[in-house]
């Protein structure tokens, strides 16, 4: 923690809690601490997927941070109910394989 907050060169309150989540295994495990820490510091440049993933991931330079975040793509990208996005987000969490596959179908529009 303490190097990933001299990395971030930590400013404000909520960069604590946004280095919190980031060492978490989801975020820690698959690179993306380190996608935000360069992203941050400018050294590469932001570049959403799709435009529509602005609105959620702008404060975070493009990278997925917080759980919050995952269940805002899933409603505002895919339509899905806040409770189907909770539903998703905690199928992640416990890598439930059954689940997130049911839910990719939706996810995709491709089951209702």
């Amino acid at each position: 923690m303490n190097t990933l907050e001299k990395k971030m060169k930590i400013e404000h309150v909520d960069d604590v809690i946004t280095a919190v989540a980031l060492i978490r295994p989801g975020a820690a495990g698959s690179g993306m601490k380190d996608i935000y820490i360069k992203r941050r510091a400018g050294l590469e440049k932001v570049d959403h997927v799709h435009p529509a993933l602005a609105s959620a991931l702008d404060s975070t330079y493009g990278v997925i941070v917080y759980q919050e975040q995952v269940m805002q793509i899933a409603s505002e990208i895919a339509g899905l109910s806040l409770a189907k996005a909770d539903l998703m987000r905690r199928a992640m969490g416990k890598k439930d394989k059954d689940l997130m596959a049911q839910l990719k179908k939706e996810f995709l529009g491709l089951q209702t």
